[in-house]
C-alpha cells in the first residue's frame, strides 16, 4: 500500500499549500506494513514516532502524519 506523510503544524493544524488549498504532503513510498511506512518516513523526513503514525521533527517544532493513500482521500 502508498503511504504519504501530511505536514502538521506547530499548533496540530494540518499545513496547506497557500496557491491550491492541498495540504502539503510528502510521498513515503509502498509498505507491506504501516510499521514499515513510518519508519521510513522518520528516516526520510528526520523524525521520531511520537504516537500512531504520527511523527515529530528533531530540530523545531510540526511534523507530520503518516496514512495510506486510501486513507488521505478520505481526508
Amino acid at each position: 500500500m502508498m503511504y504519504v506523510a501530511i505536514e502538521i503544524g506547530p499548533d496540530a493544524g494540518m499545513r496547506t499549500c497557500p496557491k491550491t488549498s492541498e495540504y502539503r504532503t510528502v510521498e513515503v513510498g509502498e509498505f507491506e506494513s504501516k510499521s514499515d511506512a513510518v519508519s521510513n518516513a522518520c528516516h526520510q523526513l528526520n523524525c521520531c514516532q511520537l504516537f500512531r503514525g504520527v511523527i515529530r521533527r528533531i530540530k523545531g517544532n510540526g511534523g507530520y502524519m503518516v496514512v495510506n493513500t486510501q486513507d488521505y482521500d478520505q481526508l
